[in-house]
This record gives structure tokens, C-alpha cells and sequence, in this order.
């Protein structure tokens, strides 16, 4: 599947390795709005270059690549910096039910799991969408000012 999306995969060059390190750059880089180039590097280095993803200099060369510093990529693998923010959503994960990826969660209450059809996407995006556009109406009865929203 991967391949007629246009996306490599070298299952046997894959390192299993924890996450751990990897999740604190990608905090890291959602402070520069990089996280997105950030998961991509990471997906690229671990499924296509099979490369090691737990080890903090491979780790400090993506986070240069995708244009953050090097001094604070490797400040930050060496510190308890975002720590907090990594356990909060590994609780949050098992709160949900998520025992493998891909698993996406939308809008706080909706959960797809596994490799699913673009069609099952769709059509969790469109509900949740729909019912998101409702609760956020204003009207009479629904209002929003600076101090929040009353629905």
C-alpha cells in the first residue's frame, strides 16, 4: 500500500528502538511549527533509511535538517525538558484505547485506528466536522465573546 502511495518501506533495515527521545524532538519542533517536517524526517530515517531513531546524534542531525538549532536539539535529548508533555500523551493514548499506530483521534471523541481506506477518513472527518460546525452556531441561545462560548 505504502508503495502505490508513493511512500518507501525497507521493513528489513528497521531498527526496533523506544520513542522516547524521538517524541522530545517532536515537541521540540511544535515550538517552531516544524512538526510536521519533524515526523517526516523521523518517518523517512526509521522505515526508509532504517536508521536508529533512539540514538540522540542521529536524533540532533534530523532536528538540524528540518532547521532547528543543534545545540538546543541536543539540550533538549539531554533533559527531562517536555518529559511531562510526553507521559501526559502516552495517558492520554491508553485513556483512548491506543495499543498500536497508526491510531488518529479527532476531536477528542472520535478514534480511527489502523490503516484504515481514505473513504473511513472522510467520512470521520465530515461527522466530526458536522458536529462541530453545530455546537460552534451562533444564535440566539449560542453566543461567544471574549470570555468563551455559551452553547
Amino acid at each position: 500500500m505504502g508503495k502505490n502511495s508513493g511512500i518507501e518501506f525497507n521493513f528489513n533495515r528497521v531498527l526496533i528502538t523506544g520513542t522516547f527521545p524521538a517524541h522530545k524532538l517532536l515537541h521540540l519542533a511544535k515550538k517552531y511549527r516544524k512538526s510536521s517536517e519533524m515526523e517526516e524526517a523521523l518517518f523517512t530515517a526509521h522505515f526508509t533509511e532504517g536508521r536508529n531513531v533512539a540514538d540522540f546524534d542521529t536524533l540532533t542531525a534530523l532536528a538540524v535538517s528540518v532547521g532547528i538549532d543543534k545545540e538546543e536539539a541536543g539540550q533538549v535529548l539531554n533533559s527531562a525538558e517536555f518529559d511531562d508533555e510526553i507521559s501526559r500523551d502516552i495517558q492520554e493514548a491508553r485513556d483512548h484505547g491506543v495499543s498500536g499506530v497508526p491510531f488518529f483521534i479527532l476531536d477528542g471523541k472520535y478514534a480511527v485506528s489502523g490503516a484504515q481506506p481514505a473513504e473511513a477518513f472522510r467520512e470521520a472527518l465530515i461527522q466530526t466536522y458536522d458536529e462541530t460546525a453545530i455546537a460552534g452556531e451562533e444564535g440566539p441561545d449560542n453566543s461567544c465573546s471574549t470570555d468563551g462560548c455559551s452553547i
